[in-house]
Formats: C-alpha cells, structure tokens, sequence
C-alpha cells in the first residue's frame, strides 16, 4: 500500500491556496491536514500536527517563506516553495527545499514535484534502515564513512569502488551525471540506475575530477557535458532538468564560462 503524505498549505492569495488544496484531492497518496493564510499562524500549530509536507508561498506579509523555513530546528518536512518570482528560487534550495514551482502552477508540474517528494521521503526510508543495519552489526566508531576509492590499475578507465547497502560497488565515473546530496547519503544518478551511498558532498566533489564534474549548490554536483544550457542563475541539464545556481558558486561558474570550460 502506498505511503500516506500528510500535508499543509501556506498561502496568502486564497486562489493560490484554493488551487493547490483541488491538486492535493486528486492524489490519492496526499491528505491534508490543515491551512492558513498566514505563516505566523502556521507557526504555531506545526510543532502539534507535524506534516510530512509543506507547500509554502514565499511573499507573504508578516512572515516571508524563507522566514518560515529558518524557523525549523529538528523537525524539518518536505517542503515545496510556490511563488510567481523566480529570483527567490536560488534562495529556497539553499535551505534544501524539494523543489520549487513557480505560479501559475499546473496539474503536471504539481504531480512532477510530488514525485520529487516521494523519491525523497522513501530514500530517506532506505538511509535509516541502512543506519540501523550497520548499528546491529558493529559499533558506531567501527563505522566510519567510506569514501569512494580509486581502483588501482584502472585509472584509464575512470573506475570508484562505492559503497552500496552492506557491499562495495564498481562504477565508472564516466557513467555519473548527476550526485545529489541528501544531508551524509549521496544520491548518485549514473546512466544505469540510482545508487545511494553514505557519504558528505564534500568527499565526493574532491573525489570526481574537476575536469568533468562542477558543483552548482550546496545539493547538486553535475557532469559539465551533461549541460544543456545555463539561463541566468539556473543550469538546464540534456534531461531537461532545470537546478538553480547557488550564489556562492556563481562567480566559479562564470569564470569558467569566460574561459570557454563550460
């Protein structure tokens, strides 16, 4: 059976709320559990009710969105940021939200970022239980995290030993595109499939070779000839995809466009 989603809606213009609560009823899989008009308002009862997921408007008098977002501490849902600015989508994905739609907004890209939710909601699923497997077969301070290793005698084929589940995996990094960081799990998206491994975005950046893999925010590295197009502050991949350019790696990105490396 699939997972129940409980959700809330966040959203200032009644119509925008409205819209968002008719997409809610045609999923099966999501059950609203509460509304406001207000973030302040909200504040106080998300402590109580816990949603698995938030759709939040980002302009909103009193409290903004990113506010709201900064007030989470150890409880932190899935949250889906809904505006009709761009500009702030850069902004809201530095706080990890998991995705960010921008009004109107249609039945289609809803759908696509519920998607995003449950892929996220069951990777989540999957770390813990990981955690808890290596928790019952040895100390916490005789698991340490496993980096990918170069394999010796196969650098002309670009080869990293990852570590999957309980079990080392052999991967060329010619079949990465895209590494998607999930706080200490990796999600590596290969041409194959997705394989998720317990490791920080840092040791996988100093791992890939810069050469072929840049780093866009604090949640994406991305194989630079998996690029499509770059638009502003936004990278669109051959996929189709499009992920915001974090601020602090804009001046990077453009240095390298300057040179012609990109």
């Amino acid at each position: 059976m699939e997972q129940l989603i409980s959700c809330v809606i966040i959203d200032d213009e009644p119509l925008g709320l409205e819209l968002i609560e008719k997409y809610i009823k045609r999923i099966p899989s999501l059950r609203l559990v509460a509304k406001w008009d207000n973030a302040i308002e909200a504040l106080d009862q998300m402590e109580r009710l816990r949603p698995m997921l938030v759709f939040l408007d980002v302009n909103m008098p009193e409290m903004s969105g990113i506010e709201f977002i900064r007030t989470f501490n150890h409880y932190k849902p899935q949250i889906i940021l809904t505006t009709a600015y761009s500009e702030y989508a850069v902004q809201g994905y530095e706080y990890d939200v998991t995705d960010f739609i921008l009004k109107p907004v249609t039945f289609e890209r809803f759908a696509r970022a519920i998607n995003k939710v449950k892929e996220r909601l069951s990777n989540a699923q999957k770390s813990v239980a990981m955690q808890q497997a290596g928790e019952t077969t040895a100390p916490a301070a005789e698991q340490p995290e496993a980096p990918p290793v170069q394999v010796p005698g196969m650098q002309q084929n670009r080869q990293l030993l990852i570590k999957e589940n309980k079990k080392f995996i052999n991967i060329s990094i010619d079949d990465i595109y895209v590494v998607e960081g999930m706080k200490d799990y990796l999600k590596i998206h290969t041409k194959a499939r997705v394989i998720v491994t317990h490791m920080t975005m840092g040791k996988m950046e100093d791992t890939l070779p810069p050469t072929d893999f840049l780093r866009i925010n604090r949640s994406y590295i991305v194989r630079k000839a998996a690029v499509k197009a770059i638009n502003g502050n936004t990278i669109e991949l051959l996929n189709n995809v499009e992920l915001p350019i974090g601020i602090k790696y804009r001046e990077i990105i453009k240095h390298l466009m300057d040179k012609g490396s990109l």
